[in-house]
């Protein structure tokens, strides 16, 4: 499968490429996504992207980095769909935290998708059949956005 490259030029474009992408990628229970990039670079707002294409009020949507993951019946054409998992990995230090707090279940979803923030500090317990969505600050107002799939 093909990388994609996206440019945004604000909040609101990020917001409208994670819709797209979520129409494009989303489809079926188990698709994990894992975002990259610094802070205040787009993943909170490409995630609220994903969830308004879901049905989701994206106000709803924030980064649940104290609370570690935020869960979100979806909608797809109007009927129920499961659940959008939204980790946000940013506090931890080891990786093996993850599996101590008990949430290795959202890195295989049965019933849902998950979106993972800051996805390179758990790098090793993601599954090789993922979406990655790395994020690149190129101005204040700028980012670019690179989507690679690994599916086999």
């Amino acid at each position: 499968m093909r990388t994609e490259e996206i440019i945004s030029h604000s909040a609101a474009e990020t917001i409208a490429a994670g819709e797209r992408f979520a129409r494009t990628w989303m489809q079926r229970s188990g698709t994990i996504v894992a975002l990259r990039g610094d802070l205040a670079s787009g993943k909170t707002h490409f995630t609220k992207g994903i969830a308004h294409a879901f049905a989701i009020d994206e106000h709803e949507i924030s980064s649940p980095t104290f609370a570690l993951a935020n869960e979100y019946a979806i909608t797809i054409d109007g009927k129920p769909g499961g659940m959008l998992y939204h980790l946000d990995c940013y506090r931890f230090e080891r990786p093996e935290e993850l599996l101590e707090l008990g949430v290795e279940e959202y890195l295989y979803p049965h019933d849902g998708m998950t979106v993972i923030e800051w996805a390179e500090r758990i790098e090793e317990y993601l599954p090789a059949e993922r979406i990655d969505v790395r994020f690149e600050t190129l101005s204040p107002t700028d980012r670019r956005i690179t989507i690679t799939p690994h599916f086999a």
